[in-house]
C-alpha cells in the first residue's frame, strides 16, 4: 500500500523541447513560485550588447520515485516581440538564467520592449530600453550647435555640469584606478547638477533624479537625468568602470563601504557591540532569504554584547537584560537593553535576526556554518499498517519522515524511542530511507544521520529531531503537542495517528 501512495505522488515531468510550445499545459505544483532577482529595467547604449535575466523557480516538489532529485524537464516560456532583441524562446528551469543580446540601434531615436518570462500562471517581465544612435554616428560626438568648442573637449571620462557651466570643453577630467574612474575632493553645492561624459560626449551616464545621498551606491544609467546631492560638501566621486554604478563617497572613504539606498519605508539593519575588528563601529546585516545576517562574527572576550540598529536610529534589543545561550531564541523588542549570549573567546559565530512586523522578533547566535531552525508544527500524519508516516514543517525547513517500526503498534499510536537515520543493532526503530526527505531553505536534499526521539507526556508527544543533511546543515525540531490529520491522507487508505492516551 505504501508503495502505491508513492507511485501516486511521484507525478510525471513533462518534457518541453527546445524552441516548441507544448501543447499540454505545464502542471504547477502548489505553493510554485518564480521571482525575478535582476533588475526590472536594464538599459543599453546604442552599440548594444549581451544581457543576463536571472530568476528563482521554485516548484516545492520533490520526485519521490527512488534518489531525491531536483524536477528536471520543465522551461520556462520567454516572449519578446522586438525585432532588435535576440532570446530563446524557453530556458530550463534549472538554468535560473535568461540570457539575450540587443543590436545596434541604427536609428537617432531611443527604443523600448518587453521581455516576459512565465510558466503557467507565474510570470514576470523585463523592460529593455536602448538609447538612440548618436548624431553623426555611434563613434562621433554629439554635434552641438551651441558648443563652440567642439574639437576641444576632454578626452576619456569627465564630470561634465553646472560647476563648469555645462561647458564641455572644461569638463573636470577623472583618472582610473582599481576599477573606477574618479575624481577626488570635488566640492559640490545642493544645487549642483552633474553627469559623466565620455570624450565630449560620446556616451553620457546620470542617475534616476533624486539627490543622492553620500556614501551608497547608486545605479549610473546611459543618458539618465542630472546627480545632485542631498548635503553640500567635499566628495571623491566614483564611476565603475563597467558604467553599472556611482558613488558620491566622503573623503577617503572607499566604494567598498557604500551602502545600497533606502526606498520609502524601507528598513536597514545593523549591528553594534563587542565585535573583533569593529571597535563599537556600525556592521550591517545582509538579507538572507527571511532573515537578516551577518556571518563569521568573533567577539573580544567570552560574553557577546552588542544591540541592532534600524537605520542607525531605533535600537533594538531585549526588555530584560539577561544572558542567553549560543543557539537560543532570544526575544528582540524596540528600544531594548544590550543583547548578552554567552560565547566562548576565540570562536566564530553567524548572527541571524528575524524581524517581524506584528509579532515577535528572534535572534540566534549560531555557531559558525550552523543555520537556526524555527520549529512551527506538525502538518500531518498518517499510518499505513505497521509504519507511520509524518510531516514537520518550520520556517526553514520541511521534512516527510517514514519510518518502519521494529515493535507492533497498538492502536495506531507512535511509541516511544529513539529512531535512527542510520540502521543500528542497538534499536529496531528507523526510517525508511528511500522515502525520507529534507527541503531545507528551498532546496531538496536526503538526510545524512542523526536521530528523533519520541516520548508521551500527558497524553501528548513530546518529539526532538536532531539530523543532519549530507550537505552538513543541523536540524534541530522540539515539538510538543497532537498529530493533524490530513483528509488526503485518509483518501489513500491511511488511518491517522491517534494521541497516546488512545
Amino acid at each position: 500500500m505504501k508503495k502505491l501512495f508513492y507511485s501516486l505522488l511521484a507525478l510525471p515531468v513533462l518534457m518541453v523541447a527546445c524552441g516548441e510550445k507544448s501543447e499540454v499545459p505545464v502542471e504547477q505544483p502548489k505553493g510554485a513560485t518564480l521571482e525575478l532577482t535582476s533588475a526590472e529595467t536594464m538599459e543599453f547604449d546604442a552599440e548594444g550588447g549581451e544581457g543576463t535575466i536571472t530568476f528563482d523557480y521554485d516548484g516545492n516538489k520533490l520526485n519521490t520515485n527512488g534518489n531525491s532529485q531536483t524536477t528536471t524537464g520543465k522551461t520556462i516560456a520567454v516572449e519578446c516581440e522586438a525585432e532588435w532583441i535576440t532570446v530563446d524562446a524557453e530556458v530550463d528551469v534549472l538554468a535560473s538564467a535568461i540570457n539575450f543580446t540587443v543590436a545596434a540601434n541604427e536609428v537617432e531615436e531611443a527604443r523600448e520592449a518587453t521581455i516576459k518570462a512565465s510558466i503557467s500562471d507565474l510570470w514576470f517581465e523585463v523592460t529593455v530600453k536602448q538609447a538612440a544612435k548618436q548624431q553623426g554616428g555611434n563613434d562621433d560626438p554629439i554635434d552641438d550647435p551651441n558648443d563652440d568648442s567642439k574639437e576641444d573637449v576632454v578626452e576619456g571620462w569627465a564630470i561634465n555640469g553646472t560647476m563648469n557651466n555645462w561647458a564641455k570643453a572644461e569638463a573636470i577630467a577623472m583618472t582610473e584606478e582599481d576599477g573606477f574612474f574618479v575624481v577626488k575632493g570635488f566640492e559640490l553645492a545642493k544645487e549642483d547638477n552633474f553627469n559623466f561624459i565620455l570624450n565630449g560626449g560620446e556616451k553620457s551616464y546620470g542617475g534616476n533624479g533624486v539627490p543622492a545621498t553620500p556614501n551608497y551606491v547608486y545605479d549610473a544609467k546611459s543618458w539618465g537625468s542630472n546627480i545632485s546631492v542631498a548635503e553640500a560638501g567635499t566628495y571623491d566621486i566614483y564611476l565603475s568602470t563597467d558604467l553599472k554604478n556611482y558613488y558620491i563617497m566622503s573623503e577617503d572613504v572607499s566604494p567598498s563601504e557604500a551602502e545600497v539606498p533606502l526606498k520609502p519605508g524601507e528598513k536597514r539593519w545593523s549591528i553594534k557591540g563587542n565585535i573583533m575588528g569593529y571597535d563599537d563601529v556600525e556592521i550591517s546585516l545582509a538579507k538572507d532569504s527571511k532573515y537578516f545576517t551577518k556571518k563569521n562574527v568573533q567577539f573580544v572576550d567570552d560574553v557577546a554584547e552588542f544591540a541592532i540598529y534600524c537605520n542607525s536610529e531605533a535600537v533594538y534589543g531585549v526588555a530584560a537584560g539577561s544572558e542567553y545561550a549560543v543557539e537560543e531564541a532570544v526575544t528582540i523588542v524596540e528600544g531594548g537593553e544590550s543583547i548578552k549570549v554567552a560565547t566562548e573567546e576565540g570562536k566564530k559565530y553567524d548572527l541571524y535576526y528575524l524581524y517581524k512586523e506584528n509579532g515577535a522578533s528572534q535572534l540566534w547566535v549560531m555557531p559558525a556554518s550552523q543555520y537556526p531552525v524555527v520549529w512551527e508544527l506538525v502538518s500531518g500524519g498518517y499510518m499505513p499498517y505497521g509504519n507511520f508516516l509524518c510531516y514537520f514543517v518550520s520556517e526553514d525547513v520541511e521534512l516527510t519522515l517514514d519510518f518502519t517500526a521494529g515493535v507492533p503498534v497498538v492502536n495506531y499510536v507512535m511509541p516511544e524511542g529513539v529512531y535512527y537515520v542510520q540502521d543500528t543493532e542497538e534499536t529496531g526503530f528507523c526510517f525508511d530511507l528511500q522515502y525520507c526527505q529534507a527541503k531545507v531553505r528551498g532546496f531538496k536534499t536526503m538526510l545524512m544521520d542523526g536521530t528523533m526521539t519520541v516520548k508521551h507526556e500527558n497524553g501528548l508527544y513530546d518529539i526532538f529531531i536532531d539530523m543532519r543533511t549530507p550537505q552538513l546543515d543541523i536540524i534541530k525540531m522540539h515539538w510538543v503537542g497532537e498529530f493533524a490529520f490530513d483528509s488526503y491522507f485518509q483518501m489513500m487508505g491511511g488511518l491517522s495517528i491517534n494521541n497516546p492516551e488512545k
